[in-house]
């Protein structure tokens, strides 16, 4: 039985574990090359250089933290329920993939991606889309209060989701409060999905402002990369 040649795709999972735990300029071609079975000719066929395998990886690591495609087509007569089903589902789609989380949060803090890449990266998911129709779904029927956007919802739930990993030493250290227990993971899926629903039905008085947050024409279209309105989380 002959093995299967290394696919392009399998390559990118393994850059994504890879550059996610070593960083950028700790991942050697040489190494994946070894570690996947592809040449380190076809990788440079493949992604160019070392730059364009790790832009494929940050797409690929985006896209892993959107909630699967059933869950986004979906639309729910109760627009409360189908917000609560829709955080639960993003909580976990961060909870089981947290390599992209931890490669997400390098790249902001150790950006390599430059702003000629964000059209690479945008990912053709309608993440911010699906939000919106629940939120204006929730607002019209009274349920959801005025003055949220969804550019603001997905800004709360992705800072939530985020902690787990950005967090988790800090939260041992300082509170004895391990987040990778059954305990905790399920502790901490159920504050985001209550914060999130508190936020949008409480009686707070409506500011006259039509979001907390506000994005300014030209940064949305020059910077439309992973966090972006045309593209994946904000």
């Amino acid at each position: 039985m002959v093995d299967e040649a290394p696919s392009p795709e399998s390559v990118v999972r393994a850059a994504v574990s890879a550059f996610a735990r070593r960083g950028y300029s700790g991942v050697k071609l040489d190494g994946l090359a070894k570690k996947t079975g592809m040449t380190k000719r076809m990788i440079h066929y493949h992604f160019g250089d070392k730059r364009g395998l790790y832009l494929a990886a940050l797409k690929e690591a985006s896209g892993r933290i959107a909630p699967p495609a059933e869950i986004s087509n979906r639309s729910y007569a109760a627009p409360v329920e189908g917000m609560r089903r829709y955080v639960d589902a993003l909580y976990h789609a961060f909870l089981d993939n947290p390599d992209a989380v931890r490669l997400i949060l390098r790249e902001n803090l150790d950006p390599v991606a430059a702003e000629e890449d964000a059209a690479t990266l945008a990912e053709a998911n309608d993440v911010l889309l699906h939000v919106e129709r629940l939120l204006l779904a929730g607002q019209d029927a009274g349920a959801f209060r005025p003055g949220i956007s969804a550019v603001d919802l997905l800004t709360l739930i992705a800072s939530l989701c985020f902690f787990r990993i950005g967090n988790g030493l800090t939260a041992l250290s300082v509170s004895d409060v391990d987040l990778e227990s059954r305990r905790n993971v399920d502790g901490m899926r159920r504050m985001v999905i209550d914060t999130v629903l508190t936020f949008l039905t409480s009686n707070i008085p409506h500011s006259g402002y039509e979001s907390y947050l506000e994005s300014s024409p030209a940064s949305v279209e020059d910077h439309a990369g992973i966090y972006s309105a045309d593209g994946g989380i904000v």
